[in-house]
């Protein structure tokens, strides 16, 4: 192999320092590439090289403003931070360049969780409700009698159930869900509880309305407090904002009753 003239081997080590490429430098001197990394392995061994493949579109900034754009709730989607990136930036990319962007800085798609609607109205009860009673100790919590509703089927659940299942495979028995025609039956159940136990259950045989729901108060929420021997005067009652439970009619035995509220 003819050995490279100093004023070759000066100019490549000058490119190298450059940045520029083994293939550059080769076209350049008109030497074959190898004899360039050749070159740069045996006089700049620890010069930083190139890992190859095209430049990425998305540099460091503008990797950390896509993340920004996305953890903010501004976009949601990669489509929508691509438009988004085109119109602004003035950066054309892919939406599935974006998604690699995103995975790359530690993201990763999930399905948005449902959760009921807040208005700003409902925001300010919360925040106020838990000032009210932060400052409670356990004694005062042990003081609310807790109720709800429920519907019992006789025969499963409403929700969905799981199994794991070879697929295309045959079906067998404990991977189905057992139905039957014209429903299964089911009961609608009120019941409370308290620090000290559970209170008694009643079965609602008709649709619940207000007066239904005062006579459960008048016989099953008495009774359960009575059961524990909880005083009339010293418990707190807990309920949500049913209509039912807000009717003129029931406040007004909780009134005449002198039941507090939380």
């Amino acid at each position: 192999m003819r050995p490279l003239s100093i004023d070759i081997r000066t100019n490549i080590i000058n490119q190298l320092q450059k940045s520029f490429s083994t293939l550059e430098i080769a076209d350049k001197a008109h030497v074959h590439h190898s004899t360039v990394a050749r070159l740069r392995k045996t006089v700049l061994p620890l010069l930083k090289t190139s890992k190859g493949g095209r430049k990425p579109i998305l540099n460091g900034r503008s990797r950390r403003l896509l993340v920004r754009k996305i953890t903010s709730g501004e976009v949601d989607t990669a489509v929508q931070a691509q438009k988004i990136f085109e119109k602004d930036q003035g950066i054309i990319i892919s939406a599935k360049a974006i998604r690699n962007a995103l995975k790359k800085e530690g993201l990763k798609a999930a399905v948005k969780k449902k959760k009921p609607l807040l208005s700003s109205h409902h925001k300010k009860q919360r925040l106020d409700f838990a000032k009210r009673y932060q400052n409670w100790t356990v004694e005062d919590w042990k003081r609310v009698v807790w109720p709800d509703k429920s519907k019992i089927n006789r025969l499963g659940s409403d929700g969905r159930k799981w199994c794991w299942k070879t697929p295309g495979s045959q079906l067998h028995t404990n991977q189905v869900t057992p139905t039957v025609k014209y429903g299964n039956g089911s009961i609608m159940i009120w019941g409370c509880m308290t620090a000290k136990g559970v209170g008694y259950m009643c079965r609602i045989d008709s649709i619940m309305n207000s007066e239904i729901y005062k006579d459960i108060l008048n016989d099953y929420l008495f009774a359960s407090v009575d059961y524990y021997r909880i005083s009339r005067d010293n418990f707190i009652f807990q309920q949500d904002n049913d209509p039912k439970h807000t009717s003129k009619t029931a406040m007004n035995w909780l009134d005449h009753n002198n039941i507090e509220l939380l």
